[in-house]
């Protein structure tokens, strides 16, 4: 057996280890509820399994597309500290949803869910970060994690003003969106799945909000994983990444475009959430090591995974506890927070050395 057979076995094992995580993951989001642990059953227990299964498609969508693109921006600006959340493309895009509403009430007419703002304002942010982070050409690591904290400052500052002003229209529910909350009006996606495996779906409205999303993720990981060796050897010096044949410049720009959409395509169904960007494909390449090939897949399921497991300890929590279903960006920020805090660590004191 050859090392890089070897190597396949050991990604083969990992892998099916992660699709064995997921699953369960979401068996026990599927059996446990604000109602309490159980499998539903019983009168209105076809309509309780349904809203769980809603609430994991979306958590399932939601994760992978966070994870996703925090792997397209580590290897865009090749720094393993960048994710949507710290780089503000996520309060960016939640920014551009809260102005998408104020535009549409201004101008009196309906312009969507805010997908489209969404979008503008993550892609907005991310250009801010990525131009003032540059020196002489060149980015600045440090620079580049302080201009998107300070971004995301100013991001969630517009949000709350634009709240203070117009709680009519941007409600009290609004600030709990903030943490990363999926609402129980997830979709719809949980029992049009349900009634389609059943044969029942006469008079059930097809979900084309979050079916158009799930596109976008599945597109956007599809096209990345095509662009996996390209990627590969951009973490190289520009030199050689061009000299092996790799367009430096029209690869960070497809990267920019991706990593915007999968983070206004999270933050459209859950609000902006912390570190699951940071923290899936930092676990990932222990796992599988720094190939774009496996660690995108693995960043998803991981993202996917973590998200669910988010969403059922909030579900566990508000049973037990006798409240409102704990926001899963509690969760997140929580152990993301820990998990970026060491990575930063070997960064820190280097402008004392001399």
């Amino acid at each position: 057996m050859t090392a890089r057979d070897g190597t396949e076995a050991r990604e083969v094992t990992a892998g099916a280890a992660l699709w064995g995580l997921l699953i369960l993951a979401a068996a026990l989001r599927l059996s446990i509820g604000t109602s309490g642990p159980g499998w539903p059953s019983g009168e209105g227990g076809a309509a309780v399994l349904a809203l769980r299964a809603d609430r994991l498609a979306v958590a399932v969508i939601v994760g992978a597309a966070l994870a996703v693109a925090g792997v397209a921006l580590q290897a865009l600006l090749r720094n393993a500290l960048a994710e949507p959340f710290i780089l503000g493309l996520s309060t960016g895009a939640a920014a551009g949803m809260v102005g998408q509403r104020l535009i549409a009430s201004a101008l009196g007419f309906a312009l969507g869910v805010g997908y489209g703002g969404a979008a503008v304002g993550a892609g907005v942010s991310m250009a801010v970060v990525y131009l003032v982070s540059r020196r002489r050409g060149v980015l600045d690591p440090l620079g580049l994690l302080l201009t998107g904290v300070v971004l995301s400052t100013i991001n969630g500052a517009l949000i709350m003003l634009a709240i203070h002003f117009r709680p009519d229209l941007l409600r009290v529910e609004m600030s709990q969106w903030m943490m990363g909350f999926l609402g129980d009006d997830a979709g719809g996606i949980g029992s049009w799945l349900l009634s389609l495996f059943g044969g029942q779906t006469e008079g059930m409205p097809v979900p084309w909000r979050l079916l158009v999303i799930a596109l976008v993720t599945l597109i956007g990981l599809a096209w990345l994983s095509m662009r996996a060796r390209a990627m590969d050897v951009a973490t190289l010096s520009p030199g050689e990444a061009e000299a092996l044949g790799v367009d430096l410049r029209r690869l960070r720009g497809l990267l920019f475009a991706v990593a915007s959409g999968l983070a206004a395509s999270a933050v459209v169904l859950a609000g902006p959430i912390a570190f699951v960007g940071l923290v899936c494909p930092h676990v990932a390449r222990l796992m599988f090591g720094a190939r774009h090939r496996a660690l995108l897949w693995a960043s998803a399921l991981l993202g996917s995974t973590l998200v669910v497991f988010a969403d059922t300890a909030g579900a566990w929590l508000a049973w037990r506890l006798g409240v409102g279903i704990v926001p899963l960006g509690v969760f997140t920020a929580l152990v993301g927070g820990v998990a970026f805090l060491w990575m930063l660590r070997p960064h820190l004191g280097r402008g004392l050395e001399s």
